[in-house]
C-alpha cells in the first residue's frame, strides 16, 4: 500500500474505529467517538484500551499481524493476492470480513447480506467426504479461498487450515460440531464461520487422533475446551473444531465474540510467540502474568491449560495458542491446540517456554521447577505442585473413557489413539512420580 489511507475496523455495521497509513508508512489506530460513547462497548485489544487520541505504529501493527496465517501459509496467501508478506493492512483489507474474534477489517458486516455456499455445490461433489477432500487440495493452491468472489476469511497461525460453517437441515448455521445430516459450507458477504477444520499432515503422522485424544481427555478431567471430533475426507482425514467465539443470539441467529491471543494481548510479534529465538518472545512468567488480566477463577484456567500442555508434552505451545475473550469483561478462552509431540522424533522436544530459566523437556519437569514457575509469576508454589498432581489423577482416571471416544469416531486409527494415550500418561506419570515423591534430577 502507497501513500496515506484509513481503513475502517468494524463490528457488525458498527464502526470500532479507524487505521490510518501515513505517506512515510506508519500506522496508527483510533477509536471513534461514537464507539467509546456506546453501550456494551469492548476494546479491540488489552493493549488499545478504550481511550481517546492516536495508537503507534508500535501498538497497533504487531497486533494486525497476528491476525495472519504464518509461514508457508502467508506466503501461498500472498502470492495469491498479489501482495507483499509485509504488507499486514493490505491483506487483511482483503481477507479480513471473518477474522479470529468478532471484528472485520474495511467492510462492515451487515447480516442480510450473509450467505453460504456448500462445498457439495461449490466443487460439483456427490458427497460431503469428496468436497472436503476437493477443498483441501484447494487450500494448497489459495488459503482460505483467497481471490474467490464474496470470501473474506482468515485464521492466524502456520498450520493449514480452513474456517467453515455446518448447515442445519433448514440451510441454517449450526452452533457447535457438525452432525451427520449437516451440510459444511463457505461463509460469503462477511457471514461467520462456526468450525475450524484442520486437515492430516503427512509430515505428523496421527495428528488429527493425537489432538481430539488431548482435547477430549482435557475436558473429561474438567478443563473448558473447544469441542472437536474428527472428519473424513475421501481417504484423508481431518479435526473439527467448534468456534468458541461465536454464540447465538436469542432469535437464534449467530453473533461473533470478540477474543486475541497472548501475543497480541502482550503486543509482540507472531515471530515472537516463542520464548526463544533472536528476538525473545513472551517467558513464562510473562504468559502466566496475563493473567492478571482475568477474573480469579479464568487465571486458574489460565494455570490448568499451562500445566496441562506440559504434562502431555505440548511443546508448541506458544503465545498464540492462549487466548483471552474479550467483552465487558475479559475472560480466559477455552483450550484449544493442544497434541503431544512425543510422537515425532523429528519436533521440538522442549516447551515453548522456558522452565525454570532453562529450556527443557516437559518430562524433566521436577518439584523444584513448579516452585520456580509459581515464584516467577508470583503464585503459590504449594497450589501449583497440587494441581499439578490433581491433573495427573485425573489424565489416568479419564484414559480409557478419551481412548474409547476418539477411537469410536469414524476414520480414526485405534491403535495410534492407544499409542498417542500411552505416551501422554507416560510423560505424566514421570511429572507426578517427582512430585509424589518430592525428588528433582
Amino acid at each position: 500500500m502507497a501513500g496515506s489511507e484509513t481503513i475502517i475496523i468494524f463490528y457488525k455495521k458498527f464502526a470500532i474505529g479507524s487505521i490510518n497509513l501515513s505517506a512515510s508508512g506508519e500506522l496508527s489506530f483510533e477509536y471513534d467517538s461514537r464507539w467509546l460513547g456506546t453501550r456494551g462497548n469492548f476494546p479491540l485489544s488489552l493493549t488499545l484500551p478504550l481511550q481517546p487520541g492516536l495508537f503507534a505504529h508500535k501498538i497497533i501493527t504487531p497486533w494486525l499481524a497476528n491476525l495472519l496465517p504464518e509461514e508457508e501459509q502467508l506466503v501461498s496467501l500472498s502470492r495469491a493476492l498479489g501482495l507483499a508478506t509485509s504488507d499486514a493492512l493490505a491483506i487483511l483489507r482483503e481477507i479480513g470480513g471473518d477474522t479470529a474474534g468478532a471484528i472485520s477489517i474495511g467492510e462492515p458486516s451487515i447480516r442480510k447480506d450473509w450467505s453460504y455456499a456448500s462445498l457439495q455445490d461449490h466443487y460439483g461433489r456427490t458427497t460431503e467426504s469428496e468436497a472436503l477432500a476437493r477443498h483441501f487440495e484447494d487450500l494448497g493452491k489459495r488459503p482460505f479461498l483467497a481471490g474467490e468472489d464474496g470470501v473474506r476469511l482468515s485464521l492466524a497461525g502456520g498450520q493449514k487450515k480452513t474456517a467453515l460453517a455446518a448447515l442445519d437441515d433448514e440451510g441454517k448455521p449450526r452452533l457447535g460440531l457438525p452432525q451427520p445430516r449437516d451440510l459444511l459450507a463457505i461463509p460469503k458477504n462477511g457471514a461467520p464461520s462456526t468450525i475450524i477444520i484442520k486437515p492430516d499432515n503427512p509430515r505428523l503422522p496421527g495428528i488429527v487422533e493425537n489432538e481430539a485424544y488431548c482435547l477430549t481427555l482435557a475436558g473429561l478431567i474438567g478443563l473448558p475446551v473447544a469441542e472437536c471430533t474428527i472428519l473424513e475426507a475421501d481417504g484423508r482425514t481431518a479435526l473439527a473444531v467448534a468456534r468458541y467465539d461465536r454464540t447465538l443470539r436469542s432469535d437464534g441467529t449467530l453473533r461473533r465474540l470478540h477474543q486475541e491471543d497472548f501475543a497480541q494481548a502482550s503486543g509482540i510479534y507472531p515471530g515472537q510467540k516463542y520464548e526463544q529465538g533472536t528476538v525473545p518472545g513472551l517467558d513464562m512468567a510473562g504468559l502466566l502474568l496475563t493473567g492478571d488480566h482475568l477474573p480469579p477463577t479464568d487465571a486458574l484456567a489460565l494455570h490448568d491449560q499451562v500445566i496441562f500442555n506440559i504434562l502431555i508434552a505440548n511443546t508448541d505451545a506458544h503465545a498464540k495458542n492462549y487466548s483471552i475473550l474479550i467483552g465487558n469483561e475479559t475472560s480466559m478462552a477455552p483450550l484449544y491446540d493442544a497434541s503431544s509431540v512425543l510422537h515425532w522424533d523429528h519436533v521440538n522436544q522442549y516447551h515453548a517456554q522456558k522452565i525454570a530459566g532453562k529450556r527443557r523437556k516437559p518430562a524433566d519437569v521436577a518439584p523444584r521447577h513448579w516452585d520456580e514457575i509459581a515464584r516467577s509469576a508470583g503464585l503459590n508454589a504449594s497450589a501449583l505442585r497440587r494441581r499439578a498432581s490433581e491433573i495427573i489423577d485425573g489424565m489416568v482416571a479419564n484414559r480409557v473413557e478419551a481412548t474409547k471416544r476418539i477411537s469410536s469416531l469414524p476414520g480414526a486409527t485405534p491403535e495410534m489413539v492407544e499409542h498417542v494415550a500411552n505416551l501422554v500418561e507416560g510423560n505424566a506419570l514421570r511429572v507426578g512420580g517427582r512430585l509424589k515423591y518430592n525428588y528433582s534430577l
